[in-house]
């Protein structure tokens, strides 16, 4: 059962989709009761049905006194290769260092 947790959603990382967004979800960080305010925001607009050719997108990430925000463009073909690219490497790093974290973690028990 506790390797089904991982996978599990609480209430408020729900994914809230206004009537023109893809995704528009902010997730608290830190487990509750644990203090500060760290959180991840991720919005990508919906633009099938509309003329703007670049949607508005947004990856916002913070702690308890910084906060990041990410651009990803989606203009031009090479534009759209590197946010790809941006985010595939981003990913690749939070899954090294969550490994790298675990090992630590490890021992410590």
């Amino acid at each position: 059962m506790s390797y089904l947790l991982q996978f599990a959603r609480r209430p408020d990382s729900i994914v809230r989709r206004p009537r023109h967004a893809r995704v528009d979800e902010h997730t608290r960080l830190n487990r509750p009761g644990l203090y500060g305010g760290a959180f991840v925001h991720v919005f990508v607009e919906e633009t099938s049905k509309q003329c703007r050719r670049d949607p508005r997108t947004e990856l916002t990430i913070a702690d308890c006194d910084n906060e990041i925000t990410l651009e990803f463009s989606l203009e031009t073909a090479q534009l759209r290769e590197n946010s790809l690219f941006k985010i595939d490497t981003l990913l690749a790093a939070l899954h090294r260092f969550r490994d790298a974290l675990a090992a630590e973690a490890e021992l410590r028990t």
